[in-house]
């Protein structure tokens, strides 16, 4: 029965392909990935104005674009690339979404490897020196201000316990999301946790004291649960001490076993190691682009050292000047990697990025054309919901943490800080952010060179 629901559901928007509708996904595509600054809000806004309603190209009607569009809002990933891959689904099903996704993030891509190149080319030379110089505080300014918006949507999700003005803006605040909130930002900077994990437990708690009604319930089924997830928990958390208590006979025979030796022999492969954790972050970046941030800065930066800190700023700046989802600062990873390991082979570094680019975004396919009917189903779960007011809350926290991290390497003189709270008050009023790394690249170099 689960299965006719599912696959009616799934007739109900998905379209049928043919040659022309391809042609016309592909075309629109490319034009908003090539003319779409602004970010998520303005690639959003034009496929609305664009393919909904009898007066565009009628590729859908409105309930369905904003059924469709609050789905994408709680799937991790980008949720305008989300959004362009599920609008070629409703047009064309299956090859409409990959011809969507693809024509939407193809420019991006393009830009963001030219600049990689451009970067670890030149990076030495004194004037992208001092343009970096400039530019790392401005990124840092552009990720707290996209925070501090982000913020005042997550804090007004819960129970209003106090509302004040900020400028023209009323905040409407939930003390208890200021506390995760806060909870994240401080955990991220001091202790740099699995930030999977900072989001399970924001939304548990959340779900444990918005919902106790339902907590008190279903207090048995919930506690088996939470006895299973805090054993398995605990064994990965301790699994280098567990491995120590085996019995050294049986722990040989699993080290000398073929699986085991596969497992090793993919895992130290570059290859396969940048394409699991891409699809790895890609499943988990819950509350958009900027996501990334603490993902890529506790493994890429701290425990790979794929990356410096410094380069990573510098690649969120490179992601911001394009058109695109932020996201793909993962090509700009996956470009640095496999420079690395190659030796300089500049065609292996864009395969590369190629590579971590299909592993970030390929959950975004799959969520869109394998499980959009459960997500459908799933949205309207009251606990659901709960537990996402309290996720979207870590959600900033992490960012902020991370960011706090990433601050050290990118304030070196009081001339950086300044030019990093410059940024957030002309961003927070409506600065583009392209502009705002061009003027602070120029204001660096001008900086650097004639008073430094």
């Amino acid at each position: 029965m689960a299965d006719v629901e599912a696959s009616a559901a799934v007739e109900e928007y998905s379209g049928q392909a043919s040659p022309t509708k391809l042609v016309e996904i592909a075309r629109y595509f490319l034009f908003i990935g090539i003319v779409g600054f602004g970010g998520p809000l303005v690639h959003i806004a034009m496929m609305e104005d664009d393919l909904v309603g009898e007066d565009s190209r009628g590729w859908t009607d409105e309930s369905i674009f904003m059924e469709g569009l609050a789905i994408c809002n709680m799937l991790p990933g980008p949720a305008s690339t989300q959004l362009g891959i599920f609008m070629g689904w409703i047009r064309a099903g299956n090859p409409g979404a990959i011809v969507a996704g693809f024509f939407f993030m193809l420019p991006t891509f393009i830009l963001v490897v030219f600049f990689s190149w451009l970067y670890f080319a030149y990076q030495t030379l004194p004037a992208v020196e001092a343009a970096f110089y400039g530019i790392n505080p401005v990124v840092i300014g552009l990720i707290v201000g996209a925070a501090y918006s982000m913020a005042q949507s997550a804090l007004a999700d819960g129970r209003s316990h106090t509302e004040f003005d900020i400028g023209s803006e009323t905040w409407s605040v939930d003390f208890l999301l200021v506390a995760l909130l806060v909870a994240a930002t401080v955990a991220t900077a001091t202790l740099n946790p699995n930030p999977v994990l900072e989001f399970i437990i924001a939304g548990l708690i959340a779900v444990a004291l918005y919902r106790s009604d339902w907590v008190r319930a279903n207090v048995k089924r919930i506690a088996a649960v939470g006895v299973v997830t805090a054993i398995l928990g605990g064994l990965y958390a301790l699994r280098s001490r567990v491995l120590d208590l085996v019995s050294p006979r049986i722990r040989a025979a699993i080290e000398a076993s073929p699986l085991w030796s596969l497992v090793l022999a993919l895992w130290a492969n570059p290859w396969v190691k940048l394409f699991l954790f891409m699809i790895y972050t890609g499943s988990f970046i819950y509350g958009g682009g900027l996501v990334l941030i603490p993902f890529i800065e506790k493994y890429v930066v701290n425990e790979f050292a794929w990356l410096t800190a410094r380069e990573f700023v510098d690649g969120i700046a490179i992601g911001q000047l394009s058109p695109g989802p932020v996201v793909m600062t993962t090509a700009f990873v996956g470009y640095k990697l496999l420079l690395d390991v190659s030796g300089g082979v500049v065609w292996i570094a864009i395969l590369g990025a190629l590579v971590a680019t299909i592993g970030a975004f390929g959950p975004s396919f799959v969520f869109i054309m394998g499980f959009f009917p459960y997500f459908a189903r799933v949205r309207e779960n009251d606990i659901i919901q709960t537990a996402l007011t309290g996720v979207n809350a870590a959600v900033v926290g992490a960012i902020l943490g991370a960011t706090v991290i990433l601050a050290a390497e990118s304030f070196v003189d009081v001339f950086t800080v300044a030019l990093a709270v410059v940024t957030f008050g002309l961003f927070v009023r409506g600065t583009h952010a392209a502009y705002l790394i061009l003027g602070g690249g120029g204001i660096g170099m001008a900086w650097y060179f004639l008073v430094l």
